[in-house]
């Protein structure tokens, strides 16, 4: 299985500066707004963290940083680790372009390079990490040690907030249909559907909903695990085939296979 197929982590060298400008999701958002506005991918989670002032919260695979410095402008204090030396570099430069302009979140966000499995804070020192997009690029043992890490420095009733995709149901059965579909519209789409995609050999670790619950459990969370769509389908041209899509990912039973974004709320006891 294709979730497990690899036993070594991919290298931070893989994650180029090209990568997160121009393939990375919301790259498109991050560059037109200067990072003031997020994609669904970001602003969910942003409402399912909800900041505030004074709380202490980790963001692991910062990448850019936008949703970082999001983060710190509602007052939260934040730190942001990614491995990847371009993401770093992106999100410098990012808080630049914010000088000037008095915002305190210069001051309440920390960019931090390292590795999400041995994160340099003390136990019981965060009230929240978060982890979006950072599932699906670990191999099984990273992740479980990423979740141990995770774990250990939140202090007790402190959340875990993950987001990740492709959901393999999808990929499984809900993209064969959907592939069909294109095809009898004379829109020609790969087998694989990862094929679609640049950079795909970063994802090792693809989840269902279910091996996600139980991953988190086994690391000794309390866990929600929930599918709920980010994508917008802007690419499609017809309206009613665009209402089609965003259906098919809300209606129970389809959405398991149609939804592609798995989220989840890990709660350590």
């Amino acid at each position: 299985m294709r979730e497990s197929y690899l036993t070594e982590g991919i290298s931070s060298e893989h994650y180029t500066e090209d990568y997160f400008t121009s393939a990375c999701h919301g790259y498109e958002e991050f560059f037109t707004s200067n990072g003031s506005k997020l994609p669904l991918r970001l602003s969910l989670p942003l409402k399912i963290v909800s900041p505030q002032r004074g709380m202490r919260i980790l963001d692991i695979g910062c990448g850019r940083g936008e949703f970082a410095v999001h983060m710190a402008a509602a007052g939260a204090e934040v730190w942001a680790v990614d491995y990847a030396e371009a993401a770093l570099k992106i999100a410098q430069r990012f808080m630049k372009t914010l000088e000037g302009f008095g915002g305190l979140e210069i001051l309440r966000v920390k960019f931090i390079q390292g590795s999400a499995l041995h994160l340099p804070f003390p136990s019981n020192s965060m009230d929240v990490v978060t982890m979006l997009d950072v599932v699906e690029h670990l191999t099984p043992v990273e992740l479980n040690q990423a979740l141990g890490e995770a774990r250990r420095i939140l202090v007790p009733r402190g959340r875990l907030v993950v987001h990740t995709m492709p959901n393999l149901w999808y990929y499984r059965y809900g993209y064969p249909l959907y592939r069909q579909f294109q095809n009898i519209r004379g829109q020609r789409l790969p087998a694989d559907p990862r094929d679609r995609w640049r950079y795909k050999e970063v994802h090792i670790n693809e989840q269902t909903p279910n091996m996600l619950r139980e991953t988190l459990q086994q690391n000794g969370f309390k866990t929600k695990v929930w599918l709920q769509s980010t994508q917008t389908y802007e690419h499609e041209s017809s309206r009613i085939v665009r209402l089609a899509m965003k259906g098919l990912t809300q209606i129970p039973g389809l959405r398991r296979i149609f939804c592609n974004d798995i989220f989840a709320i890990g709660v350590k006891p």
